[in-house]
C-alpha cells in the first residue's frame, strides 16, 4: 500500500488539534486547550509534528479540515492557513463536517449498533447546530441549527439517541427520558479525522480551493447591546 501522509486540523471549537496520519494510522496528535489563541498555535503544533517525524511539509500528501459548524473564528484562522498550505505546495485539501468528527469520537464510547447519534454544538443561548447519524455514520438528518425545546427530537422517542458535544448539557437540563443517553466530554479532535479523510483521498473527494467556505449553517453577524457588540 502506498504511504500517504494527511495532516488532519480542527479548530473548531476552544481546542486547537493537529493530527498527522499515514494512511489510516494515527502518527501523533496535538492539542492545546488555549482560548483565542488559535492563530498563534496552530503553526508551532504543525511544526512539532513535522519535526517529530522528520517530515518536511512538501512530503504531505494532503490537508484535511474540520469545516464545521464551530467557532467563526476558529474556523476562518483553521481555513486560511490550510489554504495557505495548499496553495504554496500545491495540495489538495478535504474537508470533513465537525458534527461528524463529534459522532465519530462517540463511537468509542457507544456499544449499541441500533442507536442514534446526535452530536450538538453550542450556538449560543438554547440554540445548537446538529445533525443525526446511525451506528455507521449514514446521515439520517441534514445540518441544521434549532432552539431547543422539550419535544425537539419526539420523532426519536422510540429510539436510544445519544447526545454529545457542547451544546448537549443545555439539551438534557430539559429533558428526562430514559431512552435519551448523555455524553460527557466529547469534543472535536483531529485525531478521528483520520478514516473520514483518507477514505476521502483515494477516491478524489478534495475541496475547489478559491470557492471554498466553512460550514457556517447559518450567516454571522453583529448585533449592538447596551453598547456592546455581540455575535448573533
Amino acid at each position: 500500500m502506498k504511504r500517504v501522509n494527511i495532516l488532519c486540523i480542527d479548530t473548531t471549537s476552544e481546542f486547537c488539534s493537529v493530527s498527522l496520519f499515514e494512511n489510516q494510522t494515527l502518527i501523533e496528535n496535538n492539542n492545546s486547550k488555549i482560548e483565542r489563541s488559535h492563530s498563534k498555535l496552530l503553526i508551532n503544533l504543525v511544526d512539532d509534528i513535522l519535526i517529530n517525524n522528520n517530515l518536511k511539509i512538501n512530503e504531505l500528501a494532503a490537508f484535511s479540515i474540520s469545516k464545521g459548524p464551530g467557532s467563526y473564528t476558529g474556523l476562518r484562522i483553521g481555513l486560511s492557513s490550510i489554504k495557505g498550505f495548499c496553495y504554496a505546495l500545491g495540495k489538495p485539501l478535504i474537508s470533513i463536517n465537525t458534527l461528524k468528527v463529534l459522532a465519530k469520537s462517540a463511537l468509542e464510547h457507544i456499544n449499541d449498533k441500533d442507536s442514534i447519534l446526535c452530536p450538538m454544538i453550542d450556538a449560543r443561548r438554547m440554540e445548537v447546530y446538529t445533525k443525526c447519524y446511525d451506528y455507521n455514520l449514514n446521515e439520517i438528518s441534514s445540518d441544521k441549527a434549532i432552539i431547543l425545546e422539550k419535544d425537539s427530537f419526539d420523532k426519536l422517542k422510540d429510539k436510544s439517541v445519544y447526545f454529545f458535544g457542547d451544546g448537549a448539557q443545555k439539551f438534557n437540563d430539559i429533558i428526562n427520558r430514559e431512552n435519551f443517553i448523555f455524553l460527557d466530554n466529547i469534543n472535536p479532535d483531529s485525531k478521528f479525522m483520520g478514516e473520514l479523510s483518507y477514505d476521502k483521498f483515494v477516491n478524489n473527494q478534495f475541496e475547489d480551493l478559491p470557492s471554498f467556505e466553512p460550514n457556517y449553517i447559518k450567516d454571522f453577524y453583529l448585533i449592538k447591546k447596551k453598547g456592546k457588540w455581540e455575535r448573533s
